[in-house]
């Protein structure tokens, strides 16, 4: 067997190419929408893909699947538990007519390899991991997608949320639990080849193994051993201490159950380097959004009005796929170096439109007089206390729920730095809010978002731990409406 990994250090979303020597047959496994990079690795091998194949309908990443079936004829091997995805009426006949929807035990052939399908629901109902069977019909190897990480298992609440069932997520707990059972037979050499990394938010506590084996997840992973027990301590072990989702999984959700980004392309759009000039025009259209890459610092030293910071680091597709609507323009500041893999990043997370980029050396050259009259103000803890006591401001809590739960401001709103959308919009615009996170840097996105949107906004800096640390109040316990996180 060939194997390959395809993965993606913004997103810590992986792909597989899986062929048979011999043959040189090929499929893809959960491909992402920039297949540029697929096709280009099938060329290199020298192999012939036959199916492009998707374990669930994906949350975090726009799905490539329908642009291999549509633009490419490559049947389309999908989950059937569930019947047909929505997006196999907008391709054509012949791409409907070769697409497989795939079942519980059900043999795939490729080249010489067997694999055979898995029922695994939990992470969405339809999920299926599917397994690498030797000569001998032996499981060898499983590529799992969002069922089984290293250390960590599929986030069961993720689809309940997107769905507004909140009050069915024990029953969607309960699926998990029976799918992990089902790989108690299985032997300790299996290898697992899971479709995230550590950092992705599809899991909790991910670990950063590449690949795993079944002996190693049966000692480290405690919801897997977990999963052997009483149906109610598994539930409260998989439903808590979740990072939270950022408010992009619902609008990538619905882009990839309707297919609406099949005919987009194979790669993202190349755009236009802008002078000062233009760019400061183009930000002032309303369609216009500038995502400005740049360190907080240098950011808040002079930005146009309206910019959002997302500096290029792990932070980056949490904070500005989440800041974006559908429909925005995207004007880009960021370096060369940071250009390509911001489009890349954000075209994977169904943002198709960009209006331009600029350089930090050629933004340094748009005049005074068009940037925003005042930076935002990072504000000490001493001084927010004072604040806080004269009844003038409220705090608000990006981070994520445990950190909430382990200490927190005095009566602090909880609203994660990735769910500010979601969550600002019944907020009162006339009283000044203070951000704080951890450090500073979570909070400083949300600063740039809340004032976009109209608050009169302050960071805390240095975040939680310089208030906690002069002996201020704090208080505990999960947000309102939470026993715990």
């Amino acid at each position: 067997m060939i194997l390959r990994r395809i993965h993606d250090e913004t997103l810590a979303q992986t792909a597989y190419l899986v062929a048979c020597e011999r043959t040189r047959d090929a499929i893809i496994v959960d491909p992402e929408r920039d297949i540029d990079r697929v096709l280009e690795l099938v060329a290199r091998e020298g192999l012939h893909l036959i199916a492009a194949v998707e374990t669930h309908i994906h949350a975090d990443f726009v799905s490539g699947v329908p642009s291999l079936c549509q633009s490419h004829g490559i049947p389309a091997w999908v989950s059937g538990v569930c019947g047909a995805p929505s997006w196999a009426a907008t391709v054509d006949a012949n791409a409907r007519a070769a697409m497989r929807l795939l079942h519980d035990g059900d043999t795939l052939s490729v080249g010489d390899l067997s694999l055979r399908v898995l029922h695994t629901p939990g992470h969405t109902p339809e999920a299926i991991t599917l397994a690498v069977l030797d000569e001998q019909g032996v499981v060898r190897a499983l590529l799992t997608g969002d069922f089984l990480f290293a250390g960590s298992v599929g986030r069961p609440d993720v689809g309940a949320r997107l769905q507004g069932a909140k009050a069915d997520m024990a029953s969607v707990a309960r699926k998990l639990q029976r799918a992990l059972q089902r790989l108690s037979n299985l032997g300790d050499n299996v290898l697992i080849y899971p479709g995230h990394s550590t950092g992705s938010a599809c899991g909790g506590s991910i670990s950063a193994l590449p690949v795993s084996r079944l002996d190693i997840e049966r000692r480290i992973n405690t919801t897997l051993k977990e999963s052997t027990g009483e149906e109610q301590a598994f539930s409260d072990k998989v439903m808590s201490k979740m990072p939270d989702p950022p408010s992009y999984f619902a609008r990538v959700k619905a882009l990839n159950s309707e297919g609406a980004c099949c005919r987009a392309g194979d790669v993202p759009p190349v755009i236009p380097t802008l002078d000062a000039s233009t760019f400061v025009e183009a930000a002032s259209h309303p369609a216009c959004v500038v995502i400005d890459c740049r360190a907080w610092a240098r950011f808040n030293d002079g930005f146009l009005p309206g910019s959002i910071s997302a500096p290029m680091d792990r932070l980056f597709a949490m904070g500005a796929g989440s800041y974006l609507e559908s429909g925005d323009e995207v004007l880009l500041v960021c370096t060369e170096p940071e250009r390509s893999c911001a489009v890349r990043c954000l075209w994977r997370l169904g943002v198709d439109r960009f209006a331009g980029w600029i350089p930090p050396s050629e933004y340094d050259r748009i005049p005074e007089a068009a940037l925003a009259g005042d930076e935002i103000e990072e504000i000490a803890a001493p001084r927010a206390l004072q604040r806080w006591q004269a009844g003038e401001a409220t705090f608000v809590d990006v981070r994520n729920c445990v950190e909430y739960e382990q200490g927190h401001l005095p009566g602090a709103v909880f609203a994660p730095f990735s769910q500010l959308p979601d969550r600002a919009m019944e907020w009162d615009r006339a009283k000044p809010i203070i951000c704080y996170c951890r450090s500073g840097n979570r909070s400083a996105r949300a600063c740039s978002y809340l004032r976009r949107r109209g608050f009169k906004v302050s960071n805390m800096r240095g975040g939680y731990w310089p208030w906690a640390g002069r002996g201020f109040e704090v208080e505990r316990g999960a947000p309102d409406g939470l026993v715990s996180c």
